[in-house]
């Protein structure tokens, strides 16, 4: 009884805001996300989707966000009981005068970059941690402030801990930044837990350099990051250092609040994300370094290593990767030839990829497009070695959609000590984008399990059967 009428309620207010462009002079937009897998499995039908609406007049914009989960997928949610079916899971108002922003309701917000503060919502991940209560930000000529204070939720949209936190931001000279944040939690038992960085960046023609010095109050360790950005010629240049130690700051829930660079590649690649490296703040140390040569327009070569390692010296996570892309032939036909090797900890294994990845524009609106990626595994443990091949062909035709065709194939099954189900997947998806900001996806078929990354947090998604159907509107 009670979802039918949130549902009628929600219907109810989405055709009164719908109503008010026509009330009043102001910017209206909804968009809609509608995900609807069947498992064919597990016999299981799952429907998902939010709807996300703004109205902005002159200054002020309000918002909000209703969500259905029906039932909650229980790869993501075990314990499904503890979220709502159908909920009212972000609402705000906001208000811009002269220089200063005020916030009341729903908010995200990130301190620096990420270390004290970084809260975000990526569906993909089915992550959304963000912060009930009220945000005030100034942003002047040399002085920017934030002053933020809520309860940040989790995944089951459960709030239980106040925080509060202030970050500060001031350029004195033209080329150096200089910030400060400060952030505490105020848990049930009266105790708090403090974290303060102070972070600076400098600025020259060719590059910039930046550094975050972070102290936790629970601990004596101080834990830091740097990054280096230059352009020398035809050649780009990256490199980080990251040194996290006891860093990892966490509701009552084990949501954390901060989230610091990784300082791994993100790959598009899927076998690439096979072997991901889920970040531990309160543990690990290591590096990237990125060098991209671009010596013509028609040419371009990445080089990428980066590594992870704890504090005592283990090695958890390492890569080499190497990307050239070119137009070699002609125009028409884009080339990206990409060679990765990495070391695994959590699965023990060392992993060499290589893609071959072409797309050859056929006319003005039609592009057919390649992949074949290999990938061969070596348990480090054990010894054993298995290989995985991904093929996949796709057609697409501007602006009206894509259709593609992905097969993958493993060995792994001949493995005395592994037992599978399935050794090969296949599928096919179709998208179509109509009515300028519609778009329609439908997959059938297999698919194998893995891993979906952002930014070092990762969801596994498990080995998949059955139709899934995506439907984006926006109006």
């Amino acid at each position: 009884m009670e979802k039918g009428i949130n549902l009628v309620a929600f219907v109810k207010i989405s055709c009164l805001v719908a109503a008010l462009p026509s009330l009043v002079s102001a910017q209206f937009s909804i968009k809609n996300r509608l995900d609807y897998t069947d498992w064919y499995d597990y016999d299981r039908r799952i429907v998902e989707n939010w709807t996300d609406v703004a109205w902005q007049k002159n200054n002020l914009q309000i918002g909000g966000r209703y969500e259905i989960n029906y039932p909650p997928d229980p790869f993501i949610f075990p314990q499904d009981s503890l979220l709502k079916q159908f909920d009212f899971t972000f609402a705000y108002a906001e208000y811009e005068m002269n220089n200063w922003n005020l916030r009341a309701g729903n908010f995200y917000s990130m301190f620096g970059r990420g270390l004290t503060l970084r809260t975000y919502e990526d569906r993909n991940l089915r992550t959304d941690n963000n912060i009930l209560g009220g945000a005030v930000s100034y942003t002047g000529d040399a002085l920017t402030v934030k002053t933020i204070a809520g309860k940040m939720r989790d995944k089951y949209i459960r709030r239980k801990d106040y925080i509060y936190g202030v970050d500060a931001e001031a350029t004195p000279l033209d080329a150096v930044q200089i910030g400060v944040s400060f952030l505490y939690q105020d848990t049930p038992g009266g105790d708090l837990s403090r974290m303060s960085a102070v972070r600076a960046n400098w600025f020259w023609d060719w590059g910039d350099l930046y550094g975050e010095v972070v102290k936790p109050g629970w601990s004596d360790k101080l834990s830091h990051y740097w990054g280096f950005t230059g352009i020398v010629g035809d050649f780009t240049f990256t490199s980080e250092y990251k040194s996290y130690d006891q860093m990892s700051f966490k509701n009552s829930y084990g949501m954390e609040y901060n989230a610091a660079p990784a300082l791994t590649r993100e790959h598009t690649f899927t076998m690439l994300n096979r072997h991901p490296h889920a970040l531990n703040m309160d543990d690990e140390k290591g590096w990237q370094i990125e060098v991209a040569w671009t010596p013509s327009p028609a040419w371009d070569m990445t080089a990428n290593n980066s590594k992870t390692l704890s504090h005592s010296g283990q090695r958890i996570y390492e890569e080499y990767y190497l990307e050239s892309h070119n137009y070699f032939f002609n125009d028409k036909l884009e080339t990206r030839l990409a060679a990765a090797w990495n070391f695994d900890f959590s699965t023990n294994t060392e992993n060499i990829t290589t893609i071959i990845d072409p797309q050859y524009e056929i006319g003005g609106r039609d592009l057919l497009h390649l992949s074949w990626q290999h990938q061969h595994t070596k348990n480090v443990f054990d010894l054993s070695e298995y290989d995985t091949e991904l093929l996949q062909i796709e057609y697409s035709r501007s602006p009206f959609g894509s259709i593609a065709l992905v097969g993958e194939y493993t060995n792994k099954y001949q493995l005395n000590n592994v037992i599978m189900n399935r050794h090969t997947w296949l599928y096919a998806q179709l998208t179509l984008n109509f009515w300028r900001n519609q778009e329609l996806m439908l997959l059938y078929g297999s698919r194998q399990a893995g891993f979906v990354c952002v930014g070092g947090i990762c969801r596994y998604e498990p080995e998949f059967r059955g139709l899934e159907v995506r439907l984006v509107n926006r109006f």
